[in-house]
């Protein structure tokens, strides 16, 4: 797309959308116009079926989704729980718009709605981290991740966390106008560019909504072990299965190696601890059970963004004593 066209943007509302957030997805785009010095985004509110919508006691009005857009964005969810299924209406007119060439985006649990009309089969998706869980299990066929705020795949992308919907705005005008148009509303909105791993904040870095019959009880008893070695061989003999048998159980359960599965866990202490101790980083890697401290910390990075004292230092204003 020419960086000079207008670029023709839809927020999608539906019955659990979050109308703070769909009307602040709208606004952050009209101020992109500003240091634009012109009316580059074109928005609107938009539904299935058109018309007026109550949505958490705010009247908001919507056209009918009708011709081909830029990008349709799904914004976040709220009010929902775990056994939401997304408006078919709303999945079905997701389809047709990608159908017709429009970049499907969502944000947070907006992310649920494009894996109901199957626009992430066999993609790389994020949503909120509360919420991988969950997703995973719903939607196996789609590749879950925290590893980036944003999953940019081309015709789809996602972003996680509630407030990802900023993220994603600054992320599609940098995109479609420049990077400096993006940091320039960035410094409007008094936010920050867009952030990289939704890792940073999550609490649990993987987990099962429902535990395999088989593995039941090894993640608590990995996590109260934590400081001893703990190779597959020794959870295959917890597990009272052979090794060969463990393993394709343990990534059939989990969708990961038992060693990606140990030094996760082990990120996850070490994240809990630097946030709520005062303990040096050398102190807390040797109660996380890790012997080899130069490629922990590579891992560490990889996983998070930072090193462990770079993430004390980010999160982190006050310890304890």
């Amino acid at each position: 797309m020419p960086r000079h066209s207008t670029t023709h943007i839809a927020i999608l509302v539906g019955r659990q959308t979050s109308a703070a957030l769909a009307c602040l997805t709208r606004e952050i785009f009209e101020k992109a116009n500003r240091p634009l010095g012109r009316e580059h985004y074109l928005v609107e509110l938009v539904s299935a079926r058109g018309g007026r919508l109550e949505l958490q006691g705010a009247t908001v009005t919507t056209a009918k989704a009708r011709g081909r857009y830029d990008y349709l964005i799904v914004p976040p969810l709220t009010g929902i729980g775990r056994d939401h299924v997304p408006d078919s209406s709303d999945a079905e007119l997701l389809g047709r718009q990608s159908a017709k060439g429009t970049i499907v985006a969502s944000a947070c649990l907006g992310a649920f709605t494009l894996a109901e009309a199957g626009l992430l089969n066999g993609k790389e998706a994020t949503t909120h981290w509360d919420w991988i869980a969950l997703a995973r299990s719903r939607y196996p066929q789609v590749s879950w991740s925290m590893n980036r705020m944003v999953s940019d795949q081309g015709s789809v992308i996602t972003a996680g966390g509630y407030l990802a919907a900023v993220d994603l705005a600054l992320y599609i005008v940098a995109r479609t106008s420049s990077r400096p148009a993006a940091h320039a509303l960035g410094q409007i909105l008094l936010a920050d560019s867009v952030r990289q791993k939704q890792s940073v904040y999550a609490q649990k870095l993987i987990d099962l909504e429902v535990e395999h019959e088989r593995l039941k009880g090894l993640t608590g008893w990995i996590e109260s072990h934590m400081e001893q070695p703990l190779s597959a061989a020794v959870l295959a003999k917890r597990c009272n299965m052979s090794s060969r048998t463990f393993h394709r159980r343990f990534f059939d359960a989990y969708g990961t190696t038992p060693r990606k599965f140990v030094q996760l866990k082990r990120i996850e202490k070490a994240q809990r601890l630097l946030r709520t101790t005062a303990r040096s980083v050398e102190q807390i890697l040797a109660l996380v059970g890790v012997s080899d401290v130069t490629s922990f910390r590579r891992v560490f990075r990889r996983e998070i963004g930072y090193s462990p004292a770079e993430f004390r230092r980010r999160l982190m204003t006050q310890l304890p004593g």
